[in-house]
């Protein structure tokens, strides 16, 4: 017995395994079910034998595939991305070959990675323009208009502010819950997540992005306390996929004749480059996602810097000047489209004057208790986010979460109404004001009745206005200017915006949280500002740099930021002589947060995810005590170098594995030791051969006289077809289920290849069914045909794999698998023979453990499972808890 055959048959009694059995399927194939693998017998010849290396062909045209399964969105699969080069037999061969050089001795492959990079950088910029101009004008327009009614009748105001913010609401989440669930959200998390290494379906498809920027304007517009910035991450990291993508066909193999065969080459809509393996788009969606934030705040360092900091998982030189000139050409643009004309000062979205650079030793105490509150405030947004994601509607019904968004929409635009109706003050517009139409005078008369000054509603104008300008004029509030906003105002405003952004902070539309803690840290920073100056009325205190360091420690508070928090603030409000404050608030506030709240935002949300496994760059301190031996995953299947292709159907059906280690062929040699490992194959990989035909007849007697089997295409290579199936296995999952390559993990995915004619059955075939008297099971009868198919698989497995022995540290086994960026490691004994296998679930597990003895008992419980994992969850549910 061959050592595949082994380790399935290890596998098969471990597991919960039906009786054998003898089933017919729809397309007529007899399947004789024997310990848990399908095994498939020819009934009649079809297709002819190709000598030599070529495949095995029904005369179809191999583009033409089955009509594919219906998807169902409900259930998800994580996937892990495969960054780790493969090195087979076909890549070695083709490097040897020199490489056209087109232009001046260069193929072109630089110009083109730059070329992308400034062309993510303006498409982002020119975005990131349209939303906010949209929201303006939208925002603008609501107040314009609520002015002119709410003087004759509020009711009938209130009512239309309402139903306008309801429409918009209603678009946003529909195009989320009916077409785009991916959208919702802001969509960092689940970008961090991919970087990591995790595949979330549809994350980064044109629908998605699409449904990103239509649901952002309408959710900001809509009076509901959510920010654009967020969102502008993930839009980011979907121009720089899309522009990335191969939009080509899928190659095809067109035979000619009998004796020879052309394959056809990609599509010409497709890239010339190859643009679309895991690694290189790696890069560019780093770059992208640099550039969002960088243009929704003004900021191309700062937006380096978060890129480094929080979204990307691997780094290096080459990615940190594709991001800066990705974030520069991003805010370059963006000034240009504000001002009409190119500025190389780059004044951020959140850029004030009329703050005084000079504070004291004495302040520090100040500042601090500012920075703390603040902090405080951004554990309480995370720990109240964590428990009203257990008790929303989920994504099942609809219609739930539908009602939920419009009424988290009524009570924000109800709040806004009334409050200032009752709480507001009345107060004339500051004569040096650079713009009177911020100044919003709802219910008081518009010019005072004796001095004939305008007026304003402090508190009206806090909430009706563009949510950057509020933001800028709390950060104005200098030590002898005129209170723009009193006490009373600012502390109704705090409590208020901080209660509707908690509610908001979840809704099924597309949203971030950026823009909000901003707002709750300027305004709970004014406030503690104000009320200093009334204790201390001889100190240099200015509210304006309170609500500076209030915005910058909620944001450390609800993040758990540091230096690109720092740089964001300097570079967005231009705030550079307080620089000092701005690190001071961040300090504090990081360590006030993590004593209330462990985790920051987006690391609460990824712990919450079950099938998001993300792997942080520090080793966990529960790996110390623990080997490779602890953590690893019991039951691996794998294939010897040549196997039948029976076998190869059997695992894929009966497994959900996405990697499958090679052994070497059990001669009857007996000094030759079969079963160790040569080599690891990809699953995607097997399907394209067995999409493509690319397998060979043998009898069984070359099997049992040579103790393995005979294979062409080491005995005649055409180094052109394994080249072309090379290529084709790169570009597989941009052709099979684009954004969703969890699909080809599945059964639905043997189906699809319609390999019936190809594998018809023997008419020679007699089986006869009958009755044990003892288990009362059927009890079955075959002959079977000398002449099986055969897959060689030595020409495109990976002959390199990682590999550790099972004594290995499990943090080292960590550091490894994380720096590297893998996806499978094998872990072999002495004499190389895989004892277990490691992947990101496993580590990911591993963490959450406290002793060794859970591991091992987790170990001997689990069932034969993938690196692709399925939660009860369905997929709307986990993209809606995520931020």
């Amino acid at each position: 017995m061959s050592w595949s055959m082994k380790i399935a048959k290890m596998a098969s009694e471990n597991s919960e395994i039906s009786q054998p059995l003898v089933e017919k399927s729809d397309d007529g194939d007899i399947k004789l079910q024997l310990g848990g693998f399908m095994k498939h017998f020819e009934t009649e010849e079809n297709g002819e034998v190709c000598k030599d290396v070529s495949f095995v062909s029904d005369g179809r045209d191999l583009n033409s595939r089955p009509e594919k399964q219906e998807i169902d969105d409900g259930e998800i699969g994580v996937e892990s991305l495969d960054y780790d080069p493969i090195q087979n037999f076909v890549s070695a061969k083709t490097r040897k070959m020199h490489t056209r050089r087109h232009l001046y001795g260069y193929t072109g492959l630089t110009l083109a990675k730059w070329t992308i990079t400034i062309c993510t950088g303006l498409l982002v910029g020119c975005v990131a323009y349209i939303i906010a101009s949209a929201q303006e004008f939208i925002i603008d327009y609501k107040k314009s208009w609520t002015q002119r009614i709410v003087h004759s009748s509020l009711g009938i105001s209130f009512l239309g502010y309402v139903a306008f913010g309801i429409l918009l609401v209603l678009i946003s989440s529909c195009l989320v819950l009916y077409w785009a669930p991916a959208a919702a959200g802001g969509g960092v998390t689940l970008v961090m997540a991919y970087l990591n290494g995790n595949d979330i379906p549809n994350l980064l498809r044109l629908r998605t992005l699409i449904t990103k920027i239509l649901g952002t304007i309408c959710t900001v517009s809509s009076g509901l306390p959510l920010g654009q910035e967020g969102p502008m991450v993930h839009i980011g990291a979907a121009v720089a996929s899309t522009l990335t993508w191969m939009h080509g066909e899928f190659p095809s193999q067109k035979k000619l004749d009998s004796k020879k065969s052309r394959f056809s080459k990609f599509h010409p809509r497709a890239w010339p480059f190859d643009f679309h393996n895991d690694k290189d788009r790696r890069e560019f969606v780093s770059a992208g996602t640099a550039a969002g934030l960088a243009a929704a705040f003004g900021s191309p360092i700062g937006g380096v810097l978060y890129s480094l900091e929080e979204a990307s998982s691997f780094w290096s030189r080459k990615v940190m000047w594709r991001s800066l000139v990705c974030t520069t050409v991003a805010t370059m643009l963006l000034s240009w489209l504000h001002e009409k004309e190119f500025s190389f000062a780059l004044p951020g979205s959140l850029a004030f004057h009329g703050l005084q650079p000079v504070f004291h030793l004495q302040d520090l105490p100040l500042f601090a208790l500012t920075s703390a509150a603040a902090g405080i405030l951004g554990a309480l947004i995370n720990t109240s986010h964590g428990w009203l994601a257990r008790i929303r509607p989920p994504s099942t019904h609809a219609i739930s979460k539908i009602v939920e968004a419009c009424c988290v929409t009524f009570i924000s635009v109800a709040v806004i109404f009334i409050l200032p109706y009752f709480f507001g003050e009345c107060l004339p517009v500051p004569e040096m004001s650079s713009d009177e139409k911020f100044w919003f005078a709802y219910t008081c008369p518009e010019h005072h009745p004796v001095s004939g000054v305008s007026q304003y509603n402090d508190l009206a104008t806090l909430y009706f206005s563009v949510p950057h300008e509020t933001i800028k004029n709390l950060l104005q509030l200098g030590q002898d200017a005129d209170p723009f906003f009193t006490v009373k105002s600012l502390g109704i405003h705090t409590v208020s915006f901080l209660t509707v952004f908690i509610l908001a902070y979840g809704v099924a539309t597309p949203g971030g949280i950026f823009m909000p803690s901003m707002m709750v840290g300027a305004s709970v920073g004014a406030l503690l500002g104000c009320i200093f100056q009334s204790i201390f009325p001889g100190a240099n205190i200015q509210p304006g740099l309170h609500a500076l360091i209030g915005a910058t420690a909620l944001l450390g508070g609800v993040f758990r930021s540091t230096i690109s928090v720092v740089v964001i603030m300097v570079e967005g409000t231009g705030g550079i002589d307080f620089i000092l404050p701005i690190i001071m608030a961040v300090v504090v506030s990081n360590w006030v947060a993590h004593h209330i709240h462990q985790h920051g935002a987006y690391e609460a949300d990824l712990e919450q995810s079950g099938n998001v496994h993300f792997l942080q760059s520090e080793p966990p301190r529960e790996l110390a005590v623990l080997t490779a031996f602890d953590i690893m995953s019991l039951k691996v299947v794998g294939f010897e170098e040549v196997v039948p292709v029976r076998e190869v159907l059997n695992v894929l059906r009966s497994t959900r594995h996405n990697g499958f280690p090679v052994f070497k062929s059990a001669n009857l040699n007996p000094n030759d030791s079969g079963g160790q490992m040569v080599g690891f194959i990809l699953r995607h990989q097997l399907l394209l051969l067995l999409e493509q035909h690319a397998f060979f007849k043998a009898n069984l007697s070359s099997k049992k006289d040579s103790g393995n089997w005979s294979s062409p295409f080491f005995g005649n290579i055409n180094m052109k077809q394994l080249k072309f199936l090379e290529d084709a296995m790169r570009a597989y999952h941009f052709c099979h289920h684009p954004h969703r390559r969890d699909l080809t993990s599945r059964p639905e995915a043997i189906d699809e290849l319609d390999l019936g004619n190809i594998l018809g059955l023997h008419t020679s075939i007699e089986s006869t069914c009958g009755v044990t008297e003892e288990s009362g099971s059927k009890s079955h009868t075959t002959e079977i045909s000398t002449e099986t198919l055969l897959l060689d698989l030595r020409p495109f497995m990976n002959r390199a794999p990682l590999t550790v022995r099972g004594e290995c540290s499990a943090q080292r086994v960590y550091v490894i698998f994380r720096t590297l960026g893998l996806r499978h490691l094998c872990v072999t004994d002495l004499n190389s023979r895989v004892v277990g296998m490691i992947t990101r679930k496993d580590l990911s597990f591993a963490s959450k453990k406290s002793t060794i003895h859970e591991h091992r008992q987790n170990n001997s419980l689990l069932q034969l499972e993938s690196d692709s994992t399925i939660d009860e969850r369905t997929a709307r549910d986990i993209l809606y808890s995520l931020p």
